[in-house]
């Protein structure tokens, strides 16, 4: 059956998992009115019984390999790449080299097949662009919680745009910010370099970066212009308020938040509207676009 394949790129979160689902679950729910039906592939996991890494990268391998032949049969129209606790940098981590050759070997031989990033996702898309990918500056560190982005107009401009309808008002009026929940210490510090790609795809296609906060001047990219479709989210449009409190709850008890930081947090959760079903429209209309 033609799907469009999410692929799970964290495991579940002890605490949170059993009453939100994992990340897979929260893209599923966030794309439900998608006209063709999503699918969850477990690409990542955790070591944590006598075998040994490759023996786990062989799994994902194999799973990744179906999921390709599918792209090449027609059968996957589009990925989802979910969030993950994972650096997107980390080396010899078996489950993400699989992924970066997944990435770089068939998603960018792939043209007009529509690729979503959030998080975790956003970032492993650019590193295989040639973006820096790392640590945020110290002073700038984590930026959690439900953040308003200021949003680049620009992106209304573009052939085919999927923000055009999702960020003007009745009025013509652009909608200048919306409030998405952040969850990460690691930033995409610029766009992608394409013009000197020696990948051939990549070459020919543009991008611009959706819009910015102060502690992260990156936060999605959209294609411009060009046969490789990309659309990612530093945030998470696919959390919700609750999900994201109860993550702050976890946090704390595990002592990696302080008291005054997580009552901030919680404030501004509970006052600003978590506006991610906006960016599920954009989603939406995205990859309909293009399968």
């Amino acid at each position: 059956m033609d799907h469009v394949a999410v692929l799970v790129l964290d495991t579940p979160i002890p605490g949170v998992t059993e009453h939100f689902g994992d990340f897979g679950d929260n893209a599923v729910d966030l794309l439900n009115s998608l006209s063709l039906p999503l699918k969850t592939y477990q690409i990542a996991y955790s070591v944590c019984d006598d075998r040994d890494d490759s023996e786990y990268k062989k799994v994902a391998q194999a799973v990744l390999d179906d999921i390709a032949s599918m792209i090449v049969s027609g059968t996957v129209k589009g990925v989802v790449l979910t969030g993950s606790r994972s650096d997107s940098f980390a080396t010899n981590v078996g489950w993400i080299d699989a992924l970066d050759h997944f990435i770089k070997n068939t998603l960018f031989n792939s043209p007009h097949l529509p690729m979503v990033g959030f998080c975790f996702g956003h970032q492993i898309l650019a590193k295989n662009m040639d973006c820096k990918v790392d640590r945020n500056v110290p002073e700038h560190g984590w930026e959690t919680g439900l953040t308003t982005i200021e949003l680049n107009k620009s992106i209304l401009d573009i052939e085919k745009s999927p923000f055009r309808e999702v960020l003007t008002t009745d009025e013509g009026e652009f909608i200048k910010q919306i409030n998405l929940i952040e969850s990460h210490g690691d930033v995409v510090y610029h766009l992608p370099v394409t013009e000197s790609s020696a990948h051939a795809l990549l070459s020919e296609t543009k991008f611009q970066c959706i819009g910015s906060t102060a502690k992260c001047s990156v936060q999605g990219l959209v294609t411009e212009e060009g046969p490789i479709k990309v659309l990612t989210f530093q945030g998470h449009p696919e959390f919700s308020s609750d999900l994201l409190l109860k993550l702050l709850e976890t946090n704390l008890e595990k002592g990696t938040l302080d008291h005054a930081s997580f009552q901030k947090l919680v404030y501004n959760t509970q006052t600003l509207v978590n506006q991610g079903s906006v960016m599920a429209k954009a989603i939406i209309q995205f990859i309909e676009t293009y399968i």
